[in-house]
């Protein structure tokens, strides 16, 4: 019997103060070395994890750290999973997609996508993406053989 092997990955995304945090004094406790990979809680705590993202990281940036390994499992059969997990105001809803709001960056392979967009629209478009050009290149292939 073959025995499956699984890879589980945990990263962290730390939130910006919100302004009304800020207007009302608030002062940020986390802070994330994305260096060795930790997240110090004031000065008491300290946790390490395979990725820590700054208050300050991009949702391209974000995706464009993520997404290589997950869409190659996923397009090769394999399952692949993202979750966020977090108390209520922590960025899940953002950082997954469906806060996605204005206006359409530049990209070629994605340009319909916002820089708000999340990680959930960013996976379908380059799913698709990516199976159009598997297509394309199986069609080249067959041409060549005939």
């Amino acid at each position: 019997m073959e025995t499956a092997t699984s890879q589980v990955r945990v990263g962290v995304r730390i939130r910006p103060l919100t302004s009304k945090e800020s207007s009302e004094g608030g002062q940020a406790i986390v802070t994330g070395n994305a260096f060795d990979h930790t997240i110090s809680l004031s000065t008491k705590r300290k946790f390490t994890y395979d990725s820590v993202f700054h208050s300050n990281v991009t949702q391209t940036e974000l995706y464009e750290d993520l997404s290589p390994p997950l869409l190659d499992a996923f397009l090769n059969g394999y399952n692949a999973t993202v979750l966020a997990y977090g108390q209520t105001g922590s960025g899940k809803t953002y950082t997954m997609g469906s806060e996605a709001h204005g206006n359409s960056f530049d990209n070629d392979e994605n340009s319909s996508l916002n820089e708000s967009d999340g990680l959930i629209p960013r996976f379908m478009a380059d799913i698709f993406t990516m199976l159009i050009r598997r297509k394309e290149a199986s069609e080249k292939a067959v041409l060549h053989q005939s």
